[in-house]
């Protein structure tokens, strides 16, 4: 199963975040270094560096922490309506690839007619009640 470019992203930039935090914890670990060892110059300059790439992990991959609740929020779902044609029995399920409206899906289960899609529709997600 293929990731789709939108999670691929999120994997990117999750890599990307953890990547440039490692890097400022060895940043500070020099810095730390500089500062026993009498220079200062690199001291104050491995000190910055790191503790902007710190912040800038940190917020990256606490944005892409939000961003997927969010997602995962709105995330909607599509059904389809499978009806018996014979005595009216009402079936509703997630949808399906190459589902598509009045394809033969199978026998009823109680009648066993023919059962037949009768609409695809997408249901829309809990909207937030107002506090």
């Amino acid at each position: 199963m293929q990731a789709k470019p939108s999670s691929m992203y999120g994997y990117l930039m999750v890599i990307f975040s953890v990547v440039i935090l490692a890097w400022a914890v060895w940043a500070m670990y020099m810095a730390l270094n500089y500062q026993q060892s009498g220079n200062m110059e690199d001291f104050y300059f491995y000190a910055i560096a790191s503790s902007v790439a710190i912040v800038l992990a940190v917020s990256s991959l606490m944005q892409m922490r939000r961003r997927i609740a969010v997602l995962q929020r709105q995330a909607t779902k599509v059904l389809s309506v499978v009806i018996c044609g014979s005595c009216g029995f009402k079936v509703v399920r997630a949808f399906a690839p190459g589902d598509f409206v009045y394809k033969e899906v199978g026998k009823c289960q109680q009648c066993t007619g023919t059962m037949r899609i009768d609409s695809i529709h997408a249901e829309e997600p809990p909207k937030k009640s107002p506090i």
